[in-house]
């Protein structure tokens, strides 16, 4: 949906907040007059391309238009690079509603101030000053992601560019699901999804032309880029994104930067309106010219199999880890990466969590079970598995057993490993953090994809 308001000027800014009060409380009453409305809007005196808001209405909530966006913030303030004309909206929500100040402010800036404007993000985002550049979803009609995986990865709300780019672990809700397309073609329709261009050119402007969209069709806006917390704010477009998923994000133009590279570019937005719980949708993006001189690479992936493991390396008895399972990306054949664990679980309660959500049924209780099983490996080549006796021996990474598992050996939560042998795998990371095992996973293909399903044991 189109925004109320549109700013029609040429602009560009990033917003640095100096100061968030909180308006007191105000009790149920009549709508405040519009002559009660006071506020200030001024340029600094050193720098007249940075300008002050300030809201001296008490008792309400204040609601600014400006060139760069909205803000509710009691003072703010605004830095515009650009020579230009530019409007400024005063408004306060109170108990009895909304109301705008008649006088709309407007300022004629003369000046140009290109320091707002130098970090090497924005050069990336737009292509530097006077310049524009042109994004597309990373899955075109053909159905292929040139650069990434897919076009879409998950991730938890309090994700960021710290955990995506910089592999810091973060508390609370962090995880993430990051599926290639060709597995996981049912997330979205393959389609030519149109384009997105960023521009510097007398302003930071965007245009977006939703092709999959028709409601939206193509959108004229504006954007700041706040390089320090690595967000992103668009006022009067959406990024580009997929049609089902259009009415489960509220608020389209609020989006955390999760990477950006000269031909690259993770946008998230936050998941609030499903049934289905928040999250970030990650829309992964590549850049016109990336994907203009992409030539297809043939690129095999193969199980992250740990051959230097022995039989007297799997001597003794295990038991599960608090960490139980998981699924397990597969390496790119050759590169000697290892496997990563394709959800971040590092309790057992972020686990569960995540199982519950996804429907399992008493995830916990299972887990609690299965913490009884043993699992003894002798070096004669005997072992007793959850009770049931067998035989193995052990080759370039893989367990073979003489008489085939028959699933109730290893069975947890939609993960059970049968037939005749399991890998012991080599797993290196948890998404995108660094992971160092202080047991075994074993695992075996998870149908056609490339991952495994795989449990995780520790020696007694």
């Amino acid at each position: 949906m189109k925004n109320k308001y549109k700013i029609l000027s040429a602009i560009i800014g990033i917003a640095s907040f100096f100061t968030a009060c909180t308006p007191n409380d105000y009790s149920l009453g009549g709508l405040i007059g519009q002559s009660s409305l006071k506020f200030s809007v001024t340029p600094n005196a050193q720098d007249p391309n940075m300008i002050i808001l300030k809201s001296l209405t008490p008792g309400v909530t204040p609601l600014w238009i400006t060139p760069i966006g909205r803000s509710t913030r009691v003072q703010d303030t605004v830095k515009i690079a650009f020579p230009g004309t530019y409007k400024f909206i005063y408004g306060v929500e109170s108990a009895g509603g909304y109301v705008q100040s008649k006088d709309t402010v407007i300022l004629n800036i003369t000046t140009t101030n290109l320091s707002y404007v130098n970090d090497p993000l924005w050069t990336m985002l737009s292509g530097g000053v006077g310049q524009s550049k042109t994004w597309y979803l990373d899955l075109n009609a053909s159905a292929v992601s040139k650069y990434f995986a897919g076009p879409l990865y998950f991730y938890g709300t309090n994700d960021s560019w710290e955990s995506v780019s910089n592999g810091v672990k973060v508390g609370g809700d962090s995880w993430n699901w990051c599926p290639d397309y060709p597995g996981n073609s049912w997330l979205m329709t393959a389609a030519d999804f149109g384009s997105m261009i960023f521009d510097l050119i007398g302003g930071a402007h965007i245009t977006v032309d939703h092709k999959t969209i028709p409601a939206r069709g193509v959108e004229h806006g504006t954007y700041m880029l706040f390089q320090d917390s690595h967000t992103l704010q668009l006022t009067d477009a959406a990024i580009l994104h997929d049609t089902g998923r259009d009415g489960v994000v509220l608020k389209w133009g609020d989006i955390k930067v999760l990477s950006l590279t000269d031909n690259t570019m993770q946008l998230a937005v936050l998941r609030d309106n499903s049934s289905e719980g928040k999250c970030l949708l990650c829309y992964n993006f590549i850049s016109k010219d990336y994907s203009d001189n992409w030539v297809p690479k043939t690129v095999s992936y193969g199980e992250p199999i740990n051959s230097n493991v022995t039989q007297t390396d799997l001597v003794g008895t295990w038991r599960y880890s608090t960490v139980s399972q998981n699924w397990v990306g597969w390496e790119v054949q050759g590169s000697g990466k290892g496997g990563s664990q394709l959800n971040n679980w590092f309790t057992r309660a972020d686990m569960v969590k995540d199982l519950l959500s996804w429907g399992a049924t008493d995830p916990a209780t299972t887990f609690a079970n299965a913490d009884q099983n043993l699992y003894t490996f002798n070096a004669n080549g005997t072992c007793t598995l959850n009770g049931i006796a067998n035989t193995y021996t052990v080759a370039n990474g893989v367990i073979s057993f003489g008489t085939p598992l028959a699933g109730t050996e290893w069975s947890l939560v939609w993960i059970s490993l049968t037939g005749s042998s399991v890998n012991v795998l080599n797993v290196t990371s948890i998404g995108t953090t660094p992971y160092t095992s202080n047991g075994i996973w074993l695992g075996i293909r998870n149908g056609t994809k490339n991952e495994d399903q795989a449990i995780h044991l520790v020696k007694q």
